[in-house]
């Protein structure tokens, strides 16, 4: 079986020539349930409540014990209020041949009204006698939600065994019409999982209209990816793709001419236009907001989401106040949060936003599994000023597209008053060591989260106490104390840490004590699934399924019981908020730290994970992408080991891999640095520098070889040594010139100074003190000026040195050399 993946397919479909069949599941990244999903839904409302999650099974009781109008009217219910988001706005964006639906919403139909491009739409046979004229069609083939024999209608939702039968002839009249479509056109089918039994029947129908004569390829675009199940299709001519709607129309975008023209983002929120190649990288924060909460989620560490902010299941921090008003003024334009893991960044940060969606502004967040685009941001900008509006954009973990960020900064910093505000969050550690645009500074905020204050505790106690939802979720004995006792509880025990908060308030034990015991209770297959992914995690990578289940062996068909077991300790979870990509995650991060910690201590183990899971990547996945880079710069990953000679093999292995990325090839580069490994560093720079090109790292990388060939280069003249210095301020000085607002540019330019200072010659040295000294304006920050105030002292240090190694005369004026040390 010939396989492709989306890029292919991106490449080989043409919109014109393509008909796109959406199966069940399409509108789950807009809030919609699936098909199982709807079938409990439906179950809850019965008493007894039948076993299952058959759709027509369900449906078919329903309808016996209560009648057709309220069985119609309950559906109606479930999904009449879905807004369409991702991948279903970027739809009218092309001009598809058809679109087939066997969904009963009509979010298709909203999508096109946002779009202002008309829609035909065909619900039933009674619609044939429209004249669909130039406009797309769109072919409801299980009908909809606004006709139903429930109301009165001619035409009825397919929902039961019954109504398969009844609406047979329509659906004949469609499927002939698809195959008329496919004698000429393609065929895109979209589901979510190969385990869903109607998905696969649709797939076979449409195949063997193929294998009828009609000449049209056949390709199923679905997330929940099985070679097994895959190639069973192939005897029905249909290629399987791993992916989701959003993911397959976010690749056609790039591919196809003309795909940025702008849509809206929602009627209902007025926020102004996307560019299509954004509607599947973005969420919507006004959609966000209207989606159910998860408290038990939320209380279990995972951020807060939109709605449950808007729920109220969350506090209000002391510091968001002040956050709020910083956004306003002339340094609010670029906001920053940063701090270590758990300590609320994110949900402040939404917050914040929700904020500003209830001022009036268009409020979107970056989805960080796909790169951030800032041509296409700044158009945004541009739209939101000829409307007059404002826009905010929220980039989470910002640190991971630091080159993206910088450029979108520095283009909007660039503007007198840019509609477009970002709002950031990032991890310290890695914000501190990112080269970042001096408008952050200039223009800019930067606000440290740390512990939380008496207030915050205050807050959090006494959510417990207005909350039923979080307070049923509370442990007895917490609830017990006074209100005075659990806040003194929680500063004396937690010292006023976020997460660690929150385990206290429902759990008492210690963190790594409550996960090793949780962890102890698994079976075998559940911790080493658990573990994996925890380590993975803890890498800093995009955990999938697909990842799991290559890097562990295990059947994809079993996967999903084993995580049932695991409830609570790994979820599932929507990776791009909208779309139907299965990423799988442990409560926090900082718990997969502890587990990484714990269960991978042996080094060879770890050693093991890191090679097969280097072995398994697939480059043409984004999100493996980031895996790559981030086992590179993470201290969880490559690093970790403490055997030097295991980090070069594994970089090397890395880098061919993806002989394209900068990070590995960079990492291995200061390794051999850091081990003195100067001639291996010189061909890594050499290397570099043939495969990719010119780099301001990897040139600074140069002067600080140049300059440690020169400090330890043995059985050369003290000239060449000089002249090797000369060569490395040279590289300095160019680094700073091509990256004027990196600190470490100017950090090695003092560090060859010191070089040349220790042979005699000031000048260089005082110069960087000088250029740092210039520079502070640009770059405020605490760890650049504390750099510039240690080179200070260590060059009075070496001017007091060559004071005392001055010689001086003695009483009968005879010049003597004093050779102590200063």
């Amino acid at each position: 079986m010939i396989t492709v993946d989306l890029s292919e397919l991106a490449r080989i479909v043409v919109p014109e020539q393509t008909v796109l069949l959406l199966g069940a599941g399409a509108a789950v990244s807009s809030g919609g349930p699936t098909g199982a999903g709807l079938a409990k839904v439906l179950a809850r409302r019965l008493r007894p409540s039948p076993d299952g999650d058959d759709l027509a099974e369900i449906a078919g009781i329903f309808e016996h014990r209560f009648g057709r109008r309220e069985l119609a009217e309950a559906v109606k219910a479930e999904l009449e209020g879905l807004t369409p988001t991702g991948g279903l706005l970027a739809l009218p964006g092309f001009d598809w041949r058809a679109i087939y639906s066997t969904n009963f919403d009509r979010l298709i139909e909203q999508a096109y009204r946002y779009a202002r491009k008309d829609l035909a739409v065909f619900r039933s046979n009674y619609d044939f006698s429209g004249n669909p004229s130039d406009r797309p069609v769109l072919y409801k083939i299980h009908g909809c939600i606004s006709q139903d024999v429930g109301y009165g209608h001619h035409a009825r939702m397919v929902l039961t065994e019954v109504d398969y039968d009844e609406v047979a002839s329509y659906r004949e009249s469609l499927f002939s019409s698809l195959k008329q479509h496919m004698m000429t056109a393609d065929t895109v089918i979209v589901g979510h999982s190969l385990r869903d039994r109607h998905l696969r029947d649709l797939a076979k129908t449409v195949g063997g209209l193929r294998t009828a004569g009609v000449q049209g390829r056949v390709f199923l675009v679905v997330y929940d990816y099985n070679a097994d199940r895959a190639q069973l299709l192939a005897r029905y001519n249909i290629q399987v793709v791993a992916g989701s709607l959003d993911d397959f129309l976010h690749n056609l975008a790039q591919t196809t001419a003309g795909s940025s023209a702008l849509a809206y983002t929602t009627e209902s929120s007025g926020q102004g236009f996307l560019p299509s190649s954004l509607l599947m990288t973005t969420m919507d924060v006004a959609h966000s907001a209207t989606l159910v909460p998860d408290p038990v989620r939320l209380f279990h560490g995972s951020p807060a989401t939109y709605a449950d902010l808007r729920a109220g299941v969350t506090i209000t921090r002391a510091v968001q106040p002040r956050l709020s008003q910083a956004q306003e003024g002339a340094r609010g334009f670029f906001v920053v949060l940063s701090g270590a893991a758990g300590v609320g960044k994110t949900s402040l940060a939404r917050a914040l936003m929700l904020r500003r969606l209830d001022d009036g502004f268009a409020c979107w967040e970056h989805l960080n599994s796909f790169p951030l685009d800032p041509i296409a941001w700044l158009e945004v900008e541009s739209r939101l000023r000829a409307e007059g509006r404002q826009g905010v954009l929220l980039i989470d973990d910002c640190t991971q597209h630091m080159a993206a960020v910088n450029k979108l900064v520095q283009g909007l910093g660039d503007q007198d008053r840019p509609h477009l505000r970002l709002l950031f969050t990032a991890n310290a550690s890695f914000w501190k060591t990112r080269a970042k645009s001096p408008y952050f500074f200039s223009r800019g905020t930067n606000e440290r989260i740390s512990l939380l204050t008496d207030s915050d505790i205050a807050e959090l106690v006494n959510l417990v106490d207005r909350q039923a939802a979080i307070r049923a979720l509370v442990e007895a004995e917490f609830l017990n104390l006074g209100q005075m006792d659990r806040v003194r509880r929680l500063r004396d025990r937690c010292s006023a840490d976020m997460f660690v908060c929150l385990k206290n308030i429902f759990q008492n034990e210690g963190l790594d004590n409550i996960l090793l015991q949780e962890f102890a209770e698994l079976g075998e297959a559940e911790r080493d699934i658990y573990r994996h992914v925890a380590a993975l995690q803890a890498m800093g990578s995009k955990v999938h399924r697909q990842l799991v289940v290559r890097l562990l062996g295990i059947d994809a068909g079993s996967l999903l019981g084993l995580l049932a077991h695991m409830e609570g300790l790994v979820s599932e979870y929507d990776i791009n908020h909208r779309q139907g990509v299965y990423g799988w995650v442990t409560r926090h991060d900082v718990i997969a730290n502890v587990i990484a910690t714990w269960k991978f201590s042996d080094q060879s183990e770890l050693y093991a994970l890191i090679e097969r899971l280097i072995d398994g990547l697939n480059p043409t996945n984004h999100l493996e992408l980031v895996t790559a880079r981030s086992i590179a710069a993470h201290d969880m990953g490559i690093s970790r080991l403490v055997d030097k000679s295991q980090q070069v093999e594994l970089l090397n292995r890395l880098i061919g891999k993806v002989p394209g990325e900068r990070i590995p090839r960079r990492r291995l580069i200061r390794l051999f640095l850091d081990t003195m490994n100067l001639p291996e560093a010189d061909r890594a720079i050499s290397n570099f520098l043939r495969d990719i090109g010119q780099d301001s790292i990897v040139n600074r990388y140069r002067a600080v070889l140049a300059m440690r060939r020169a400090e330890t280069l043995p059985g050369i003249l003290e000239e060449d040594r000089r002249a090797m210095l000369l060569e490395a301020e040279n590289l300095a000085r160019q680094c700073i010139s091509q990256q004027p607002y990196d600190r470490y540019n100017y950090r090695t330019l003092g560090q060859v100074g010191l070089a040349l200072a220790r042979l005699g010659e000031m000048r260089v040295l005082d110069e960087a003190i000088l250029m740092m000294l210039a520079a502070e304006a640009d770059i405020p920050e605490p760890d650049f000026s504390q750099e510039r105030r240690e080179l200070e002292v260590n060059r009075r240090q070496l001017s007091s040195q060559s004071r005392r190694l001055l010689p001086k005369p003695d009483d009968t004026g005879t010049l003597l050399v004093d050779t102590q040390p200063a």
